[in-house]
């Protein structure tokens, strides 16, 4: 397989798809305002800095009286898809459909109904006819910007997007809970099938040059180890045994480019929501939370366990507010299945965090992936941790 050259991460003005429909925008700002009389002109560009990529459309519409005003929309749609992919993750636009849609105005009901209001995402905005691609609000022009920064979050930024976590974790678990054949309805977590063969080939991709690295990085002492340890990966687990694990609706790409969070004067995160559900699944929990601390954190292992723990205690006090009937996971619960699923954190050390450590403005090939100094200085610290921590052994 070639390199697959990476999108840049910098918003590029583009003309207006061929598959989106001005009618369909025409409606959409009929129903935010009710004075419009035309559009006068748009802009578009590729929000490609998102964990999946999203077309912002930003308008110059007429109103009553001769007045102009600035409107701006996130679409969201298949074709999107096509934009680049930029991790070894499969996607699926139905199944984020179906998340916006159904899923989240169901578990923010749940919260409501114990007099907490809490939103998880974006605003949809419902288009009256129906469509084919999802109309988000831009919400970056409202406070809230994406999270992905070289020097990593924050304690207290962290704390605040592991709350948000926990919330929607415990949110799905309760909502499965109450309606058990909503299963059915999503992919569940493990494997890849042949629809993702293009994934599977450049997480190998992936894998390859992570290996090729630890010489120049200075973990060359890693080389067996490492080759040893992506053999058993990719032989022993594609198939996940779930009843044992507390199992939630994953947002399956759970790191700092999909989270978009505000701030207030002191640094202090005031809301954070996720972007994307393009691969959500039904899974155990751990998932996600090794996905977002494994990336997003400054301090990824001096602070783990404290991360852990604060998670728990978040997700517990949700599923005791919702009423949760199912088995609430103890620490210990949730400390096996990190240890159980310990081959994820060594995934998504080796083929997500050099992606959000890179400079996208300047990487031409995955080859720059792994000669990041950042990344290389963060290796070295995870790989004796993973190996620690167990999670660097095979069954």
């Amino acid at each position: 397989m070639s390199n697959r050259i990476l999108v840049t991460q910098l918003s590029q003005d583009v003309s207006l798809p061929t598959w989106l429909d001005v009618k369909d925008l025409e409606s959409l700002v009929k129903q935010d305002i009710p004075e419009f009389r035309k559009i006068e002109s748009f802009r578009c560009k590729w929000e490609v800095q998102l964990a999946q990529p999203a077309l912002c459309v930003q308008l110059q519409v007429l109103v009553a009286d001769n007045k102009k005003r600035l409107v701006s929309y996130l679409v969201k749609s298949p074709e999107s898809l096509s934009v680049g992919l930029k991790v070894p993750i499969k996607g699926d636009f139905s199944v984020e459909s179906h998340i916006y849609e159904i899923v989240l105005p169901a578990v923010e009901d749940l919260y409501k109904n114990e007099g907490k209001i809490l939103h998880f995402s974006p605003p949809i905005i419902k288009a009256k006819q129906k469509s084919n691609h999802l109309y988000l609000e831009y919400i970056l022009n409202k406070g809230y910007s994406v999270a992905n920064s070289l020097k990593g979050l924050s304690v207290t930024a962290m704390e605040g997007v592991l709350s948000k976590l926990a919330a929607y974790h415990a949110g799905t678990a309760t909502y499965i809970a109450l309606n058990s054949g909503k299963i059915r309805e999503l992919p569940k977590l493990g494997g890849y099938p042949k629809s993702a063969e293009e994934v599977a080939e450049l997480k190998s991709l992936y894998q390859l040059r992570f290996h090729e690295s630890l010489r120049s990085n200075n973990a060359g002492e890693y080389e067996d180890k490492v080759k040893s340890f992506q053999k058993y990966v990719n032989a022993n687990t594609n198939t996940l045994d779930l009843k044992t694990s507390f199992n939630v609706i994953l947002n399956g790409a759970c790191w700092p480019n999909n989270v978009l969070i505000q701030v207030d004067a002191f640094g202090n995160v005031k809301d954070s929501l996720f972007s994307d559900f393009h691969a959500a699944k039904y899974g155990p929990a751990v998932y996600d939370l090794f996905s977002l601390l494994l990336t997003a954190p400054a301090e990824k292992s001096r602070r783990f366990d404290y991360f852990v723990k604060y998670y728990h205690d978040q997700l517990v006090e949700n599923l005791n507010l919702l009423k949760f009937k199912g088995k609430k996971p103890s620490l210990t619960d949730l400390q096996l299945d990190l240890l159980k699923y310990g081959h994820w954190a060594f995934e998504f050390a080796t083929e997500i965090l050099p992606i959000m450590l890179s400079d996208f403005s300047s990487i031409e090939d995955t080859d720059e992936l792994f000669k990041n100094p950042v990344f290389g200085e963060q290796i070295r610290e995870l790989l004796p941790w993973l190996e620690n921590r167990g999670y660097f052994e095979k069954d």
